[in-house]
């Protein structure tokens, strides 16, 4: 086993002994249908020359199991206000993506026991592929208000995982689910001036959801947002400048007074790696299941 996992593994325990972190999993944690394109085989990951591009202009197809999953009078405005390919599966009547005032796109989803081939509801954007190589990365900034968020969880940013795992746990099988998401939830009280204050708090899958097994997720606190107050976020998903190119995300939200910054050096690394953005799940048998985020200043950009 190489020194860096060993590391790597030995922080993981350590983290754990202490009891800063959980497990979690839930149903629709492995799900194959995020796949928008198949992986093509790395077995040679190349180390190119630095070199950043900040104008992504194309985008992937949906996926046959996003296609499938498309509900009516969900779709794209004409001339969208955030860049990337729009994946809508949430019931329309409060669910889909608008362009909103202040140069904001406003993500709505609906909780709902309905799968949409498979999957629970969500609006999300996500963008093509990075492929594992060292420094290869792709970064994401916006800015955003949460307006509502139901009784459940809700991803707003994730890392999606793809293809062979190429080194650290479960080596040789086939990634299917995210490295790690940012999820929002209630704290179920207020602030002074009445508004919700919620949850942020990362979830990684330290033992990966795969073709052959199911995986585990540690769930860890990472800071407060208030409703209606405006963020700005910015987050990193890629590999590192390591002769093993190994896997790793950081994210960083500021506002409200505060910054706050996490990076994650995974426990496995993929063949490449897809950002998605927006909402994704709600509460589904409750009142309280609507979530609702704006959206505005999206940049992406490519490393190498």
């Amino acid at each position: 086993m190489k020194k860096t996992n060993v590391l790597r593994i030995a922080k993981f325990g350590l983290v754990l002994t202490l009891g800063i972190t959980l497990s979690c999993a839930s149903e629709n944690d492995a799900d194959p249908t995020l796949e928008a394109i198949t992986p093509t085989s790395i077995t040679n990951p190349t180390n190119r020359s630095a070199r950043t591009s900040c104008n992504e202009t194309r985008f992937p197809n949906l996926g046959p199991g996003a296609t499938r999953g498309q509900v009516s009078g969900c779709n794209d405005a004409n001339s969208p206000n955030n860049i990337g390919r729009l994946d809508c599966r949430s019931p329309h009547t409060f669910g889909g993506y608008a362009n909103v005032g202040g140069g904001f796109g406003r993500y709505r989803i609906t909780g709902s026991t309905q799968r949409f081939d498979g999957t629970r509801t969500r609006v999300e954007r996500f963008f093509n592929r990075v492929d594992r190589s060292r420094n290869a990365s792709s970064t994401l900034n916006y800015n955003f208000i949460i307006d509502e968020v139901s009784s459940g969880l809700t991803c707003i940013v994730q890392a999606h995982a793809e293809g062979e795992i190429l080194e650290g746990e479960r080596e040789g099988q086939d990634a299917r689910s995210a490295v790690f998401l940012l999820y929002v939830r209630k704290a179920n009280r207020r602030d002074s001036r009445g508004r919700e204050i919620y949850i942020a708090e990362t979830h990684e899958s330290t033992t990966p959801f795969t073709n052959l097994n199911r995986g585990v997720r540690t769930r860890t606190f990472f800071r407060n947002i208030t409703q209606g107050v405006s963020y700005n976020l910015a987050y990193q998903t890629g590999y590192d400048n390591s002769s093993d190119m190994l896997a790793e995300s950081t994210i960083t939200i500021s506002g409200g007074g505060s910054t706050q910054s996490k990076t994650l050096e995974h426990t496995y690394t993929s063949e490449s790696v897809t950002t998605r953005y927006g909402a994704y799940e709600a509460c589904d048998v409750c009142d309280d299941d609507q979530f609702q985020i704006r959206i505005r200043n999206v940049q992406f950009c490519r490393n190498n």
